[in-house]
């Protein structure tokens, strides 16, 4: 579902402006016309730059595309640590969700989930950044275990048990996803992560 997923280029000054300005025109097109849409040409000028500048930065659109992901995710989508794993991931999820919902983050999220035959790179793309992602994950959920407030989990398993119920409110959009939805589902989460574990005991949450 920040260490951070990806480091994604952080020039200064101008410079970093016109990044900016592109990594949101391209996250404009992808919700409005998905990947084969997003051109070089049309990418360009909705950043008010020459198309030379958008090669220079991305010869290859996959290397445009890794970058935009891991943007996202980095911006719309951060792990904290505020000592309390549950009120954590609650913020986790919620962020997820809200940014999942976004015209934006609808294109990222149909991205990560186009099928292997179908995605070229794309699939490839959207892997990696799902392992840096549950990496980031699996070091919160390491610090919960040492504090004994979570047994020791798989953060993949959890990232799957928590990111399933976002992806079903977002794709039938029907309703919004709330933090009151987010906490009930880490604590469903974290209730079964402590089953059949007698031997733990766990530390209450400090969010009422």
């Amino acid at each position: 579902m920040t260490a951070n997923p990806s480091r994604a280029r952080r020039p200064g000054g101008r410079t970093r402006q016109v990044t900016e300005r592109l990594w949101a025109a391209a996250l404009d097109i992808l919700a409005e016309k998905g990947v084969d849409g997003l051109q070089y040409e049309e990418l360009a000028s909705r950043a008010n730059v020459g198309r030379a500048t958008v090669y220079r930065r991305w010869p290859d659109r996959d290397d445009l595309l890794r970058d935009v992901l891991a943007r996202f995710a980095e911006t719309s989508v951060p792990i904290d640590d505020t000592g309390d794993v549950v009120r954590d991931l609650t913020a986790f999820l919620h962020s997820f969700a809200e940014a999942s919902a976004t015209p934006a983050g609808r294109a990222v999220l149909q991205i990560l989930l186009r099928r292997v035959d179908e995605a070229d790179g794309l699939h490839r793309m959207g892997t990696e950044l799902l392992d840096r992602r549950t990496d980031d994950l699996q070091r919160r959920l390491d610090r919960a275990a040492e504090a004994g407030q979570l047994p020791p989990t798989e953060a993949s398993f959890v990232n799957m048990m928590l990111a399933g119920p976002v992806q079903w409110f977002v794709l039938r959009r029907t309703s919004p996803f709330t933090r009151g939805d987010a906490r009930e589902v880490v604590e469903l989460v974290v209730a079964g992560l402590w089953r059949d574990r007698t031997e733990w005991s766990p530390e209450p949450s400090q969010e009422g």
